[in-house]
């Protein structure tokens, strides 16, 4: 049963997604480095570590709070069949699934998300008392804390439209600051500056992945963004929110971080792709072509970072 518990926590934790959480936090740390700060190794460590308990209270809790909406919906608190592998935003990666074959039980999930949340809590404090990394490493992980519970609980601003604001903080600026802040012991405009394609494009897929669910979200009761657009209206802000992060990729060059532009083709392919996609007209009507748009812009969107993080560090290259 143990065993089977553990199977269930580790779907629904969607381990793949924290690369949209960890990457962006040591691109971060990669900035602070390409500065000229000095690697702070533990403080590096336990940040991660810190980092990893933080997502994983964040997903799972989101996913309870999911699952929980959507089981509202079908006869006997459970869904019906076939339609957890049809959501996308958390049931393309199995998570509902452990739900729905009883390998973990919401109120489980909800504990182990919870114990989560307090075994990182020590690792703050050792950030801020013993490593000393500065008076905002509290605030820093306590805001982290807060983006996360009131996206799906307590103000519950994913039902508002306000989930997309509270994501885009929490996923796009707060994991690059918080990865710099840590390092560099201080506040600094070049993490968000050299973020910028980062945060625009976390906002442009955060609306973009709500309209394969647009229906399920409709039913149960949730106000989000792309429905208060409608899908027409927030399909049309895909290109100017893609032109936009394509032209912040000009701050790079006001921050020194020249030789390693071209690393940025590869996500612009992919985003590029997505493009076409669009374009063909025909995404509101056919799934498949919807599902391929989320798929090339989410791999656009992750890439980003990890191209960044390739060109901060030919930036610490070529001082050396």
């Amino acid at each position: 049963m143990k065993h089977e518990t553990i199977r269930g926590w580790i779907e629904i934790s969607g381990l793949p997604k924290f690369s949209t959480i960890i990457i962006p936090f040591m691109l971060g740390s990669v900035i602070a480095w390409s500065e000229g700060y000095t690697i702070d190794l533990p403080a590096l460590i336990c940040s991660l570590i810190a980092v990893f308990l933080l997502t994983e209270f964040c997903f799972v809790l989101n996913a309870c709070s999911v699952y929980t909406d959507y089981s509202k919906l079908s006869s006997g608190g459970r869904l019906f069949r076939g339609d957890a592998s049809s959501l996308h935003s958390t049931g393309a990666s199995g998570r509902f699934n452990a739900f729905e074959t009883g390998r973990i039980t919401v109120e489980q999930a909800l504990t182990g998300a919870y114990i989560c949340l307090v075994a990182a809590i020590p690792f703050s404090i050792v950030l801020w008392c013993v490593l000393h990394t500065g008076p905002l490493t509290l605030p820093l992980g306590l805001t982290g804390i807060l983006v996360a519970y009131s996206y799906s609980r307590g103000p519950r601003l994913s039902y508002s439209g306000l989930g997309e604001l509270d994501l885009t903080i929490g996923v796009g600026w707060l994991t690059v600051f918080s990865g710099y802040y840590l390092q560099a012991h201080c506040v600094s405009w070049v993490p968000t500056l050299a973020a910028l394609p980062w945060i625009i494009d976390v906002f442009k897929l955060k609306l973009l992945r709500e309209l394969p669910d647009f229906a399920y979200d409709t039913m149960a009761g949730r106000r989000n963004l792309a429905i208060r657009l409608g899908k027409r209206r927030t399909l049309a802000l895909y290109l100017p929110l893609t032109l936009a992060s394509w032209a912040s990729y000009s701050v790079l060059l006001r921050l020194g971080a020249v030789y390693g532009i071209p690393l940025l083709a590869l996500p612009t392919y992919y985003t590029a792709k997505s493009l076409v996609v669009l374009l063909r007209g025909r995404v509101l009507e056919r799934e498949e072509e919807l599902n391929k748009l989320v798929r090339d812009a989410f791999q656009g969107m992750i890439l980003i970072p990890v191209a960044l993080i390739g060109i901060f560090c030919l930036k610490i290259l070529a001082v050396v």
